[in-house]
């Protein structure tokens, strides 16, 4: 094998790595941050790298002239629409920085119709380039007359562009993004110099080449910095218009790369290296490339998890200790199926130890119970289910229970057919005792006997019953906790996204517009909602509503002819519509009566007695009811708030619904009550 031989294996090397980074770098965007507008930017200038160097490995393959011709005119589609690409991503780094790009945008459309001309005719006329030079392993096609033209506006383009991108650096506000936007301007010299067609300004001043070493030597050194140089865009590209913090990021970023572009260059590696591994030894190359790649799959995989804790470290720094103890926290959070898993394992342990055929575990929400688990055949689970009294059996044997004589706890009341134990909680400081639930096992007498190994079992599986159901209502406490506070956190990190890069001097969004926190992250924003209804014909409580600083409302003020209040009114309107079922409205439907309750209530005005009379409800019931309705409407309005202001930042929507999903059983109550709906023991 000769040194230009080696030189080009080499270099399609490196070009095929560089296929699969592009592609890389263009999926995990269009993947990860699609919305943001300077991702997409990105995106697009990464396709057309791709064709490039897609090109560059398709043509160490190709044996005739004609088929180079053909793959090099559709790498000049690529080449031909870099510079405007480029400089589009370049204005949308500098808008990010909230600066009126003005005149700059008229460029960008300039450019992008030159450069779509001069795709076109690349790849089907012969102004910019002709005929085809074939002198394996140097392809390419020879200059037109408009080549020099073309050069001069590739040149000034990618520098109007960098200029743009470093303007941007200097608007940056903090040590951080400056450093980013650092890494961004050098990493823009990539698209810029690497996809200028060299050979043929060569070819045009010194006349064709015929010897390529110099030219491939150069090329693979290119490649190499390009490489790199596209990973310092990407790392900049991937902070724009994301909610997520930055560790999340820079973690995200890394296992993405390790487990995708990596896995996919050792396996090019592999097919390359194939061949000479066959004269080797002798074997048949499926047999060889079957070998290698299962083993770079599995090997990479294995590295993947013996480097993680040194992946984390690198990572995460001065987070390690949090973010460890977030990660043990979610391994040991205990749910719903892991409780009724738990619960089921120690009822049938009971029933085996008591050899009894059936057992149940209820818990107690609000003021009856819910089953939790329950073990036996079919009849017997009927049996259980058809009881409805189970609550009262509770109390019972709560007052049956002397609390003070230890042991006692083991003494079960009988209530048709069943052994029934409380399940009770000591309080820490000593004044009295919490009901979690109750645990029935089928009697096998009516009074109850147990051996001492048995009464042994029992306390500890009675023990363990308890603390899971403790265990589950303080971690349904802490949920409910960070349901309120999940929104705060957002808008955390939409100004921690968001504002760091917005220059002091910003035109487009001020500051103080920024900082100020929307008023659905306020605790009275439900009542305010109220006021706001209250007069949603005209009144104060309307005219004056802090409602009024919503985003949805100041983009409703063009279909309002500029009046703040009917823009209220409509924004108030259009979150009803949203509750209304479909259909034919229905007065005695239950999916409708918080429809009708705003509706008549407020939008027609009519009296309390008569919208109870014509809904067939008792007056105080309205009341409840008309509570619940209205908490549904805010939180209808706040999920139109967040997703005005993500679309308006280019950033995913965020859903102010509950985190804890759904649960068949329960459907949506509207009673007023805020825990959850009571049941009777019902079927896990």
């Amino acid at each position: 094998m000769t040194f230009t031989a080696i030189l080009n294996f080499i270099n399609v090397l490196s070009s095929s790595v560089l296929v699969i980074l592009t592609f890389a770098l263009l999926a995990y965007t269009l993947t990860y941050n699609f919305r943001n507008r300077v991702a997409r930017r990105f995106a697009l200038l990464l396709a057309f790298l791709m064709i490039v160097y897609a090109a560059d490995v398709a043509l160490d393959r190709i044996i005739t002239a004609d088929s180079a011709n053909r793959w090099l005119r559709l790498q000049w589609l690529g080449i031909a629409m870099t510079p405007a690409t480029a400089y589009l991503f370049s204005l949308s780094v500098l808008a990010a920085t909230n600066y009126r790009i003005g005149r700059r945008r008229w460029i960008g459309m300039l450019a992008l119709a030159v450069s779509i001309v001069s795709a076109l005719d690349a790849v089907f006329g012969n102004a910019i380039v002709g005929q085809v030079f074939y002198r394996p392993p140097l392809s390419y096609l020879e200059g037109g007359p408009l080549f020099w033209p073309f050069a001069v506006y590739y040149a000034v383009l990618i520098w109007l562009a960098l200029a743009n991108v470093w303007k941007a650096r200097q608007r940056c506000l903090t040590d951080s993004t400056r450093g980013r936007m650092t890494y961004l301007v050098f990493g823009f010299i990539a698209p810029g110099v690497s996809v200028f067609p060299y050979l043929i300004a060569f070819a045009l001043l010194w006349g064709p080449r015929e010897s390529g070493w110099l030219v491939l030597l150069v090329s693979i050194l290119g490649n190499i910095a390009v490489g790199f140089l596209l990973l310092l865009m990407s790392y900049t590209v991937a902070y724009f218009g994301v909610l997520t913090p930055d560790r999340v990021v820079r973690y995200r970023l890394l296992r993405f790369f390790m487990r995708g572009p990596v896995v996919a260059i050792l396996v090019i590696l592999a097919i390359q290296i194939t061949p000479p591994i066959e004269r080797i030894i002798g074997l048949p190359r499926d047999a060889i490339l079957f070998s290698i790649i299962t083993g770079v799959i599995i090997l990479s995989q294995l590295l993947l998890s013996v480097t993680k804790s040194a992946v984390d470290r690198l990572i995460y720094r001065e987070d390690r200790e949090e973010i460890a103890w977030l990660r043990e926290l979610d391994r040991r959070m205990l749910a719903t199926s892991d409780l009724r898993q738990l619960l089921e394992n120690n009822l049938l342990s009971l029933c085996e130890l008591l050899r009894v055929p059936s057992a149940f575990a209820a818990a107690v929400v609000g003021p009856d119970l819910m089953l939790e688990a329950l073990v036996g055949a079919d009849e017997k689970r009927a049996q259980i289910l058809s009881v409805t009294d189970w609550s009262d059996a509770l109390g019972k044997a709560l007052r049956e229970q002397p609390s003070a004589k230890p042991g006692a706890i083991l003494q079960p009341s009988h209530h048709r057919g069943y052994w029934l134990w409380p399940l009770v909680e000591h309080t820490h400081d000593d004044e009295g005792v919490r009901v979690l639930g109750i645990l029935g096992v089928q009697a096998r007498t009516p009074a109850p006997l147990f051996t001492a190994d048995e009464v042994r079992v029992v306390e500890t599986i009675l023990d363990r019953t308890t603390r899971a159901l403790a265990d589950r209502k303080l971690q349904q406490s802490m949920l409910a906790n960070l349901r309120y506070i999940i929104p705060d956190l957002e808008r955390v990190q939409q100004l921690r996204g968001v504002v760091p890069y917005a220059a002091a001097d910003s035109a487009r969004e001020p500051m103080t517009a920024l900082l100020d926190p929307s008023p659905i992250h306020s605790p009275e924003f439900e009542a305010w909602v109220k006021d706001a209804l209250s007069h949603y014909w005209g009144g104060p409580k309307l005219t004056h509503s802090p409602l009024m600083k919503l985003r949805v409302v100041s983009e409703t003020l063009d279909h309002a002819d500029d009046d703040p209040t009917r823009a209220l009114r409509l924004v108030l309107g259009q979150a009803l519509e949203r509750i209304k079922p479909e259909g034919k409205q229905n007065l005695t439907a239950p999916e409708w009566l918080l429809y009708n309750i705003l509706e008549m209530r407020f939008v027609q005005g009519r009296k309390v007695r008569e919208i109870a009379d014509r809904l067939a409800i008792s007056e105080s019931d309205l009341y409840r009811k008309q509570r619940v309705a209205i908490g549904q409407l805010a939180r209808v309005l706040s999920e139109m708030e967040q997703t005005n202001a993500a679309e308006a930042m280019s950033l995913p929507a965020y859903s102010n619904g509950s985190p804890f999903g759904t649960v068949d059983d329960a459907p949506l109550a509207v009673d007023g009550d805020v825990a959850p709906p009571a049941h009777k023991p019902t079927a896990p």
